[in-house]
């Protein structure tokens, strides 16, 4: 089994056909052992011969006995590609501090932009936590609003409202303090929208950090403390009640980055799945203790901070991968993507 992917060329090192990267995603995709896609039998049998596809599978359930294989009923289903070139793309996404575009990617994969786009998007479908594996938010849990977009075009005799007037979308992020974040779009900034997806998201027993918008004030009551700040007066945070929103702002910083660096613009259509792709980064971190050696005129002082690295990427694939049976991304007649 591979434990470790270093870079684009050591996945073609490791992989010197394409049937060993059809084995490396048979261990990904069925880490409990095979299973047929169309009625979930655990008993298959496996089809030879001179003409049968490589990898085809049999189910052996006399009311299914469909043939499948291991991108059945997933992002990659059908697809013509070298199958090292969907785990190449994977790669280049997982390892992108603030995401890849689909130009940069086509360039290094060698394909078109339009092949890299769907790539790109099938991913993206593969990290959206709509079966709810991460567990709900608790602790110290930060919440905030965002609007994503760019400065407005300059137009003569226009006026782009700011805030809460502006057009930009609107997103909500919470984000605990031990690494873990969620966010989603969202029509408005009322009580009413926001009090179901916070309660559904966070434990009742975390403690609250908001700031001064008066929505959160009955949400508040819903869980164990709720403090807030009041940046309208430049108060960014209350040290004797631990209460700053630091944590969620560095969140939507990333998703300034991936827009100004990488994206460019992130229209409506498609933006869930680009914060779906951001947070799947910021979830997949580890803590790591750092030690240095600093001298001072009193001597040597040693030092010991805390860094956030991304888990090794192999790790995150099978994080992604478990779960790609039953998401398929397909062409419209348009060119365009449907999620069937």
């Amino acid at each position: 089994m591979i434990t470790e992917l270093k870079s684009v060329r050591d996945i073609w090192k490791k992989m010197p056909s394409e049937r060993h990267a059809r084995i490396f995603l048979e261990e990904m995709i069925w880490p409990s052992g095979r299973h047929c896609p169309h009625c979930g039998s655990l008993s298959s049998t496996p089809i030879r011969g001179r003409t049968a596809r490589a990898g085809l599978y049999q189910c052996a359930e006399r009311e299914c006995r469909l043939q499948f294989t291991v991108t059945t009923k997933t992002p990659m289903h059908a697809t013509k590609l070298d199958l090292r070139t969907w785990i190449a793309a994977i790669f280049l996404v997982l390892t992108s501090s603030k995401g890849i575009s689909s130009v940069v990617m086509a360039r290094i994969l060698g394909v078109n932009q339009k092949t890299a786009w769907k790539l790109g998007h099938a991913i993206r479908e593969l990290m959206d936590d709509r079966e709810d594996v991460s567990a709900r938010l608790a602790g110290v849990v930060e919440v905030d609003e965002a609007y994503v977009g760019g400065a407005p075009k300059f137009k003569k005799g226009v006026k782009n409202k700011r805030g809460r007037g502006t057009g930009k979308p609107m997103v909500l992020v919470a984000a605990d303090r031990t690494g873990q974040a969620k966010a989603t779009l969202i029509p408005n900034a009322q009580g009413a929208t926001l009090g179901p997806i916070m309660k559904e998201w966070i434990d009742p027993s975390s403690a609250l950090m908001t700031d001064s918008n008066t929505a959160y004030r009955k949400i508040g009551l819903s869980f164990a403390s709720h403090h807030t700040v009041n940046h309208g007066k430049r108060q960014y945070s209350r040290p004797s009640k631990g209460a700053h929103i630091n944590t969620v702002e560095a969140v939507n910083s990333q998703v300034q980055r991936a827009l100004i660096g990488v994206y460019h613009r992130l229209g409506r259509q498609h933006l869930q799945r680009y914060l779906d792709e951001i947070l799947w980064r910021w979830n997949h971190r580890q803590q790591e203790a750092k030690v240095r050696n600093r001298k001072t005129s009193s001597g040597t002082m040693t030092i010991a901070t805390t860094v956030w690295k991304p888990i090794p990427v192999v790790e995150q694939m099978r994080g992604l991968l478990c779960c790609a049976v039953g998401r398929q991304v397909r062409r419209t007649k348009e060119w365009g993507l449907s999620w069937p």
